[in-house]
């Protein structure tokens, strides 16, 4: 009896073995939705209400269109970046209470959309390793805003999310991933982001239009808005 259980646990540990060696399937997918939390320095808590601060980043994709939002103060502010590469075109809404209003421009290269444009590029530092987040194959980096090289932090990727080329035109330009960890310096706040949750959902395409009730403006009065409602 002893002899036949003992051959019945070798078996059962070399399956075991062989199983576990098999080759992770990427989980690919094309269209969905990635919600953040962001999180702030100490620091910065001590001087302003948390509740006036962003407290979530909302990012849909579908066909390689994406749509960034991101709000505070219960969705009274809102500002969402529209990528649309069929179009080669971005669109900035902000929303300030009743006020909408929007504005759209060409991919050129060395230009960021609005909402980028006084954040500095990011400097990729070293890749640390690949890890796992959320299910999702992923490399763990370094990075830093360029001139502050002594303030370095985490950027998690992946390519298991299908959206070409995500970070276009940002100061992330150099991350060849969908990021799922990151920060964001706009002004005199650093904002880290990590994802929460990943849904294969459907987005339809009305998601990518600018409403109607949404005014355009140019360029710099765009970019003056939102720098303001970073004071």
């Amino acid at each position: 009896m002893s002899k036949h259980l003992s051959l019945l646990t070798g078996v059962t540990v070399i399956l075991l073995t062989v199983s576990s060696c098999e080759p992770k399937q990427p989980k690919v997918i094309n269209e969905g939705q990635i919600v953040y939390g962001i999180e702030y320095d100490s620091l910065i808590l001590c001087t302003i209400d948390k509740k006036l601060l962003p407290s979530s980043l909302t990012v849909r994709f579908c066909n390689n269109n994406t749509i960034n939002t991101i709000d505070a103060l219960s969705g009274a502010v809102t500002i969402s970046i529209i990528s649309q590469p069929g179009k080669r075109e971005f669109s900035t809404l902000l929303k300030v209470f009743d006020k909408k209003l929007y504005h759209s421009e060409p991919y050129v290269n060395g230009q960021y959309p609005a909402m980028y444009a006084r954040m500095p590029k990011v400097i990729i530092d070293t890749l640390v390793n690949d890890c796992e987040f959320l299910g999702y194959r992923c490399k763990r980096a370094m990075g830093y805003f360029d001139g502050n090289q002594d303030s370095k932090f985490e950027i998690i990727y992946t390519n298991e999310i299908n959206i070409e080329n995500p970070n276009m035109n940002t100061p992330f330009e150099n991350i060849d991933g969908v990021m799922l960890g990151f920060s964001l310096r706009f002004n005199r706040y650093d904002m880290k982001l990590k994802a929460l949750s990943i849904t294969e959902t459907k987005v339809d395409s009305y998601a990518f239009n600018i409403p109607a009730d949404y005014k355009k403006v140019d360029y710099q009065t765009m970019t003056d808005l939102i720098y303001l409602l970073q004071q």
